[in-house]
């Protein structure tokens, strides 16, 4: 599925909500080599890409959790979370390299499900992060909710 910013994306921290855009922009790059019949010659290079933006933008994410003092049990479930992407890229990279023939269109769907869940349901807490700072609150204090 093609896949169009949309404010809700948005955490109020512009380097996070700037990285989720570069996310979209790989994700809609695979959706229209898909729908240019190229999908097949697109998994070739979209692991890696996928696994180098993941480690960029998952280590910006941890960073910044630690930074503004988010409580733990929301920094281990950010990293419990990464780690299982993670793991998932690479052993669909793993499989495609070994001669599985996976179905663009399904890992496109895996992957967009993926992050859009992820910057819709864990990435929420930079928005409360994010407006614990404006608000002048101490970040942790902003943040230390259920």
């Amino acid at each position: 599925m093609y896949i169009e910013w949309d404010e809700k994306f948005a955490t109020g921290m512009e380097i996070v909500d700037t990285q989720h855009r570069g996310l979209i922009h790989i994700l809609n790059g695979l959706y229209r080599s898909i729908g240019e019949g190229r999908g097949e010659a697109a998994l070739h290079g979209i692991f890696g890409e996928l696994q180098r933006y993941a480690d960029y933008h998952f280590d910006t994410e941890e960073r910044l959790l630690k930074k503004l003092a988010a409580a733990p049990h929301h920094l281990a479930e950010h990293v419990i979370r990464h780690v299982a992407y993670r793991r998932r890229i690479a052993d669909l990279r793993a499989r495609h390299d070994e001669g599985e023939r996976l179905v663009p269109v399904q890992v496109l769907a895996f992957v967009s499900d993926w992050w859009l869940e992820h910057i819709l349901d864990c990435d929420r807490i930079f928005v409360t992060l994010a407006g614990g700072i404006e608000g002048g609150k101490a970040a942790g204090a902003a943040e230390n909710v259920p």
